[in-house]
């Protein structure tokens, strides 16, 4: 019984290692610039970050499982190296037409209100960015990585929406208003996040 307790908490310290590290030190966004469009998109178009996140959350969690089991299988292929990202994208498709048909026959009330969301969580840089960075964990690791990477992408896009009202006041110059200066803001964020992986500087 001590062992098996002992096997629970050490699975769920890694667990959690690995959503962090997913969160910060590999956030989709802010240190490997994928799904930046979609961030600001969302932004632009008011949707909810927590509704996409949780939805973007979701795909890209269950993608990462199916990677798991089918990433042995993908390996053992001659010209797996060119192939791989084709089968990624496959299986993102396969989960991304589950949700749908799921939200269609179990969330009909809401189906028409995070249909967009689904289209636009799926079909992005963050989810197949998330089944690359994750090739190296177990499967307690990719569930984590795919929760960890969903967490940072609402972190992220959380931070752009704090700022990208204030961005647009009369203090900004007209030139470097609206999108100009959303980048300048999110290229900051962007060298603070970085910072946590621990380059030093050249000499």
């Amino acid at each position: 019984m001590h062992s098996f307790l002992q096997t629970v908490k050490d699975t769920a310290m890694q667990m959690a290692s690995i959503a962090v590290i997913a969160v910060f030190v590999q956030n989709i966004i802010f240190t490997r610039a994928l799904d930046t469009s979609a961030s600001l998109f969302i932004i632009r178009k008011r949707y909810s970050i927590w509704q996409f996140g949780v939805i973007l959350t979701t795909i890209t969690t269950l993608s990462s499982i199916l990677v798991f089991f089918a990433d042995k299988h993908i390996q053992r292929l001659r010209y797996s190296y060119y192939m791989t990202p084709l089968f990624y994208v496959m299986m993102v498709g396969f989960v991304y037409i589950a949700i749908l048909l799921f939200c269609s026959r179990f969330l009909k009330k809401y189906n028409e209100q995070i249909k967009p969301m689904i289209h636009l969580s799926a079909f992005n840089g963050a989810v197949l960015g998330a089944l690359l960075l994750s090739g190296k964990y177990s499967l307690s690791g990719h569930i984590a990585f795919g929760l960890g990477t969903g967490l940072g992408f609402i972190l992220a896009s959380y931070l752009i929406s704090i700022g990208y009202d204030r961005l647009n006041s009369d203090k900004i110059p007209p030139a470097f208003r609206g999108f100009p200066i959303t980048l300048i803001y999110v290229g900051i964020l962007s060298l603070a996040f970085y910072g946590l992986i621990g380059h030093e500087l050249s000499i």
